[in-house]
């Protein structure tokens, strides 16, 4: 019996736990997206692949089951070895990302109205850095713990935290490709969390205080990245929609 066999016994397909395998990712998902919790995808190409059984045998070891079981998140493993093929998270994962590579991770986070705080797509190969067992499965710790705690998810913990004293909330660029997103934020993170696009100095740290004090609700940063979206939900009469759409003919 090959590695993936057996990694394939270590994940549940019943109702999604955290800290644990699972094979359901439609209902991991709602419930990550409803609990606002990290979901973090796996996909493997199994045995015929030599860097996904490395990969799969660094995260068997007790050093990495042992983070798992303490970390808030749903982890959800799919394979080519399952009878769709893991269609669904290999298609999560390869699908509109950079990551071509196998085995290939996502880890998401999505905040409770639906709407994406955190997504990297990233080859599984990096995460480990290349090395086996114990010492692959520390690196992959290590690298997940930096990508889950990047500065744009300490300014949306900090932006929650002083809420009541802003009348906006910040969210992603929709108009964005995840890949985009995705160069964007390594280059945040590459530059000590400072704006890639300004000169590096006082009030550049993203979120900057270009975009804290200048932009207005709908308007997005100097790097495109985020946007100002309202705190409150409001309804618009037909009477603002009617001046609303007659500035937009006029401009």
């Amino acid at each position: 019996m090959g590695t993936t066999a057996e990694f394939m016994k270590l994940r549940s397909s019943g109702t999604p736990n955290t800290g644990e395998w699972n094979i359901n990712y439609d209902k991991a998902l709602t419930q990550a997206k409803a609990e606002r919790k990290y979901i973090i995808t796996f996909w493997s190409n199994g045995d015929l692949c030599d860097y996904c059984v490395k990969t799969e045998k660094c995260m068997m070891t007790d050093v990495f089951k042992g983070w798992m079981s303490g970390v808030n998140a749903y982890f959800v493993f799919q394979c080519s070895a399952d009878k769709d093929k893991g269609k669904t998270v290999h298609d999560w994962i390869y699908n509109n990302t950079k990551v071509t590579l196998y085995p290939g991770f996502r880890i998401t986070l999505y905040d409770t109205a639906g709407k994406i705080l955190c997504d990297r797509a990233v080859d599984g190969n990096k995460l480990r850095n290349n090395k086996c067992n114990e010492y692959g499965a520390r690196d992959m710790i290590s690298n997940l713990e930096a990508i889950m705690s990047l500065v744009h998810m300490q300014c949306c913990a900090e932006e929650e935290q002083s809420q009541d004293d802003k009348d906006y909330k910040v969210r992603f660029n929709e108009k964005l490709t995840v890949a985009k997103i995705n160069k964007i934020l390594d280059a945040i993170d590459s530059n000590d969390g400072y704006c890639p696009c300004q000169p590096r100095g006082e009030g550049t740290k993203c979120h900057c205080e270009d975009f804290i004090n200048n932009k207005e609700i709908g308007e997005p940063c100097i790097c495109k990245i985020y946007v100002k979206q309202s705190k409150f939900t409001k309804k618009v009469s037909k009477k603002t929609a009617k001046k609303s759409s007659s500035r937009k003919r006029s401009a």
